[in-house]
């Protein structure tokens, strides 16, 4: 039977279509595959936007907290001009112008420590906002006071500001950065290049002006760097409430080891460093000679530091801290016994460049303990109450023993400090492999 007119012309659509089909399928194929290109460039933009949002975040973070570290430890850096312009200035005498002094450290040192169990759950800004008005105001009135009993009350104020600012910059760290120790080394980075300047404009500044000048100097760098702690983030800590009980307990342990054993080591490089110009002038040196060897000495720290921020932790903590500790020690008794200049000049080198070495190792063992912030916060303190005993235990020795016992008194002191470091260095790597294991 023949096909209808309308019959062949459905028959022919149907052909063409079905031949037409492969090549539908192909464009929409084509299709699928540009948007899934497009979608694949839209990802990578995602993520290249996001590494790029967190790199500024990285690197503001940083900023910031250099910043709140050398408003917070300024004063304890610049406090043998401190003593001698209020010397000067008000006619102090020797004690009068070292309890000034002490106030502040103290002040500064019980801050940290008070503050740092909460302070994972401040805002970093506004603390560290609130903290740099309360010792700009105190470093003005100081300027103007006239009287001793004002003083003391004035730069204990100044001092509760520093030690909030100088726990904030080790805490933030600990909580938020990938690698704490890297970033305590540029601390001492920046503290060894800053040193000098400062150094040698204070001085003049403190000849020229007395208390006034050194004041003036220390609430100018206050100022010039206030505006950075706006970088600071404006949240707490993440994560602190999902930490375990256990690991709470076995950190509160470990924190306070780590405490008792800074605190060791900074009263041992602190009484070594206040004496040096004594130990110098046994050596056969003037004070201006030392001078200029302590200078010598903080520009050649920038290689202690530049030397913990490229071994790192590569090697692990525990050779690295042998080695500053052992080091320091032989390198502090020969301070005390050899009386020769030249090698007086390359050992108190060498006990700078191993100092600016030790303190990103010691922060960044306080972040491993716990990366909340608060034992990298109070292990501020400890270095800061280490700081303050330095002089004045090593002063009582040298008056009742010598500097035979003082040598004596450092070696010991820093295998007390060695032993505590490695008990807490060797289970936190324990700690890290149980935790590997588990996952």
């Amino acid at each position: 039977m023949a096909a209808t007119k309308g019959e062949r012309i459905f028959a022919f659509r149907t052909l063409q279509t079905k031949q037409d089909l492969p090549a539908r399928r192909e464009r929409v194929q084509s299709s699928d595959s540009n948007c899934s290109l497009a979608h694949a460039g839209q990802s990578h933009h995602d993520n290249m936007s996001i590494d790029n949002v967190a790199l500024r975040n990285s690197a503001t973070l940083v900023v910031g907290a250099i910043a709140a570290q050398v408003i917070g430890g300024l004063f304890a850096q610049m406090s043998p001009l401190v003593v001698a312009g209020l010397m000067d200035g008000l006619a102090l005498s020797e004690r009068e112008a070292g309890i000034v002094t002490s106030v502040e450290l103290l002040a500064l040192a019980i801050t940290a420590i008070l503050i740092a169990p909460v302070l994972p759950r401040l805002s970093y800004r506004r603390v560290c906002i609130g903290a740099v008005t309360l010792t700009l105001l105190a470093q003005g009135a100081s300027i103007v006071a006239g009287g001793w009993t004002t003083l003391i009350m004035l730069r204990t104020f100044a001092g509760l500001g520093e030690g909030a600012l100088y726990a904030s910059s080790l805490s933030i760290v600990a909580s938020r950065a990938n690698n704490p120790e890297k970033v305590y080394g540029y601390f001492q980075l920046v503290w060894a290049l800053g040193s000098v300047p400062l150094f040698s404009a204070g001085g003049e500044i403190t000849a020229a002006f007395a208390h006034q000048g050194i004041f003036a100097l220390l609430g100018g760098v206050t100022l010039t760097l206030a505006p950075v702690l706006l970088l600071l983030p404006n949240t707490a800590a993440p994560a602190i409430e999902s930490a375990m009980t256990d690991r709470q307990a076995s950190s509160s342990s470990f924190g306070m080891m780590l405490f008792i054993a800074i605190f060791l080591y900074m009263t041992v490089a602190a009484a070594q460093y206040a004496f040096s110009t004594s130990m110098g002038e046994r050596a056969g040196l003037d004070t201006a000679a030392v001078g200029y060897t302590l200078t010598i000495a903080t520009l050649v720290g920038l290689a202690g530091a530049a030397a913990a921020m490229a071994l790192n932790v590569r090697w692990g903590r525990v050779f690295p801290i042998s080695l500053f500790c052992f080091a320091y020690a032989v390198t502090a008794a020969v301070l005390c016994l050899w009386q020769n200049p030249t090698v007086f000049v390359v050992a108190l080198v060498l006990a700078a460049a191993l100092y600016y070495f030790s303190l990103p190792y010691l922060f960044g063992l306080a972040a491993a303990i716990d990366r909340s912030g608060r034992w990298a916060a109070a292990a501020g303190s400890a270095y800061l109450l280490g700081f303050a005993a330095g002089p004045f235990l090593g002063g009582a020795v040298i008056a009742s023993s010598g500097y035979m016992f003082l040598a004596a008194s450092i070696v010991a002191l820093m295998a007390a400090s060695w032993g505590l470091l490695m008990v807490i260095a060797n289970r936190v790597v324990d700690r890290r492999v149980a935790e590997h294991q588990s996952v």
